[in-house]
Formats: C-alpha cells, structure tokens, sequence
C-alpha cells in the first residue's frame, strides 16, 4: 500500500497489533484478544484486495522468550504465554506474515550477568559464547538464535524473523549513553552488511531490523528503567545525539531539525535566598509527574550536586506545564530565571512551542520519520 504525504513517498507494508502485547508486566489482560483482532485486522485487508501488500504484525517484547542456561539452544516462550503463542503462530504462518520480536542487548547486558558490554555492543574484544559448539560473538546473534530455538520448539522452525525494535539508549542508566549508543548501531549495521547469518541459520542473514527509536519519549513508561525514555537516535526536539553509519560509508552526523519553534528562554530553578529544608520534598513531588530521568544513577545528569538536582526538577515540572508562572511556585522555592542553568552535559530543557507551531513540528518529525525509514530501508536493500 503505498502514497505520499507532504511530497514524500510512503509505502505501508505491516500493520501492528497492539504494542508488546505480551510484555510480561502487562499479565494476562490482552492474551484473549490478540489473536482475534490480527484476524479482524487480516479480513480488512483481504476485502480491500491489500492481503499480498500489507502483512499483520503482532510485536513481541524481548522477555516473550527465555532461556534458563542464556544460549540458544534451550530457547523457549515463556510458558504463561505459549498456548496464545501457538495460535498466533498458526494465524502468521497461514497469512506468510513473519514473526515481529525486540531484541535488546542493552536489556541482556543488565538483566544476565554473563553478558558483558563488549559482547553487547558488537566489540571485536568480547569473550565468545560456545553453546554446543556454536560459537556466538555477540549478543544480537545470540538472542537471535534463541528466538529460532523458541520459534522451533512451538512447531514454527523456518518462520521469518523481522527484528521489529532493536537499539540503545542514551541516558537514565549506567553504560546508557551517545557514545555506547554510537558504537552499538555502528556495529549492528557493519553486522547487517557482513550478509552473513546466525549459527542456526547461516545461509538467512538478518534482513529487515528497525532501529528504535526515532525521539526520545518523556511520556513513555518507566517500569522497566528510566532508560526506557531515552532510545532516540534524536532528542525530543529532533537533534542528533550521535553520528550514524547506515551506509557503510563512515559515521555521519543525522540533520537536526530545522526551524524548530521552542517556549522563551526561561526556566525554574531554586530560589537560593529561601529556607530550603523542604526543597528535596518538592522535587520528588515534581519528579513524579515530570521526567527526571536524566537524574538517575548513571545518567547524564546525576552528578550534578545539591541543589542543582532540585533545580532540574523544578524546571522539567516548569517546562512540561508550559512555563506557566504558577508552575514554578514550589511554596516559594522557585525561581524564574532567564540564564541558561544547563551544566556539562546536563541539559535544562526548554520545552516546544506547541500552541503556535505544533503542527508544524509534526509535519516536520512525520518528514524525519519517512527520511530514516527510507534510509534504513535503502541500507538493507543495498545487503541484499
């Protein structure tokens, strides 16, 4: 299914069912209606005669599988999940749709203790891995594989795998930052154009991979780390954290987005002529409603000393309330100020003009949207 918007050409080749409906935090509340509504969505497109263009998607987060020992060999889905599992796998064979599944190597490297960084990040110094003689050299290859045993198990051996969601993030953990970030999507990619396969299927490379994610996202859910809402190749206001290498061409720096409309420049910050012994309650309340992440252990700002914390804290409450006066009250304890109180490389935002230019910006990040697609696209199609 194909078109254009603003100009650019758009082609449709998957719909999704829902986001990780199997993620494990979620329980068992979307189990009954996966299936059912890939089925719905299937018969949609059959009678809009679009069956042979556009595939139906169900994206399975990275815990859909385990294995106990950590290699390949005893991949399994989890067993809460694998009587819904068999019929979704059942309904994607019968359609020719492959298998959606995220793999995360930076959620490997902090969940197992026999994952290093360097095997994470694809580095040429990593310890091998020898599962029965198959030897793996990184993680990406290592939880692919675990993916085929899994898929293998249930019945499924020779279905596609398409890598649905794969990167790293930038800030709100240890090891979460640009220059991993830079390293890690170098070495996928240099991976991607080696056209080599996994041990259990060495003659099928990895075909199609989407980098996730485009921006930063200081809305999304934090239950599985503050990290969660720095995956973006491009911050929240569409500038580039890193250079990438989707071409085998050597690192680039991505376009920033241009003519990007921002609030004034304020922010809110402690108000240091007050009594400040209640400043740290403040902050926590301010936290839990705006996004500190960057304040965690590991992250970008989380060195930052007393009461520079707090300021950070009172000026992302700010900025997220659109620098309305009284959001910068705190009992007294704020200040507004016009000097930027950003420090190293912890940044104090300023957030988007939203009334005036939101329309605007939307057309412009649906413009980087499309640019990446097709370059990442570009890129797979020039392996093949």
């Amino acid at each position: 299914m194909a078109g254009r918007i603003n100009g650019l050409p758009l082609r449709a080749r998957y719909i999704a069912v829902g986001d990780e409906p199997f993620l494990q935090s979620y329980g068992e509340q979307f189990y009954p209606f996966v299936v059912g509504a890939a089925i719905n969505i299937q018969t949609a497109l059959t009678a809009a005669n679009l069956a042979n263009k556009v595939k139906v998607a169900v994206p399975c987060s990275s815990d859909t599988f385990e294995s106990e020992s950590g290699l390949p060999s005893k991949g399994h889905f989890r067993p809460d999940i694998n009587k819904t599992m068999i019929q979704l796998l059942t309904f994607l064979n019968k359609h020719q749709s492959p298998f959606f599944v995220t793999i995360s190597p930076f959620l490997s490297y902090r969940q197992n203790k026999n994952i290093s960084l360097d095997f994470a990040l694809f580095k040429e110094t990593a310890r091998p891995h020898n599962d029965s003689h198959k030897i793996y050299h990184n993680s990406f290859d290592l939880t692919y594989d675990t993916i085929i045993t899994a898929l293998s198990n249930a019945g499924f051996p020779d279905m596609e795998i398409v890598v649905g969601s794969i990167g790293w993030p930038t800030d709100g953990a240890a090891n979460a930052t640009s220059y991993n970030a830079e390293i890690f999507v170098k070495g996928l990619m240099d991976r991607l154009h080696s056209k080599s396969g996994t041990p259990l299927r060495p003659h099928s490379p990895p075909m199609e991979n989407f980098i996730f994610s485009l921006l930063d996202e200081d809305q999304r859910s934090v239950a599985m780390g503050n990290f969660e809402r720095h995956w973006g190749v491009f911050t929240f206001d569409g500038q580039a954290k890193y250079r990438v290498d989707f071409f085998g061409q050597g690192l680039k720096n991505p376009v920033n987005a241009q003519n990007i409309e921002y609030l004034a420049s304020k922010w809110c910050v402690v108000n240091n002529n007050r009594d400040l012994s209640n400043a740290t309650a403040s902050a926590s309340e301010a936290c839990s409603v705006a996004d500190c992440s960057a304040l965690s252990p590991g992250g970008s700002c989380f060195n930052v000393s007393w009461p520079a914390n707090i300021s950070y804290a009172f000026n992302s409450y700010y900025q997220q309330h659109d620098q309305r006066a009284d959001s910068c009250d705190f009992g007294g304890l704020g200040l507004i100020t016009t000097v930027d109180p950003s420090l190293e490389n912890c940044r104090f935002s300023v957030e988007l003009q939203t009334s005036v230019s939101g329309s605007l910006r939307w057309s412009f990040l649906l413009h980087l949207v499309i640019m990446l697609t097709a370059t990442i696209s570009s890129c797979l199609s020039s392996i093949t």
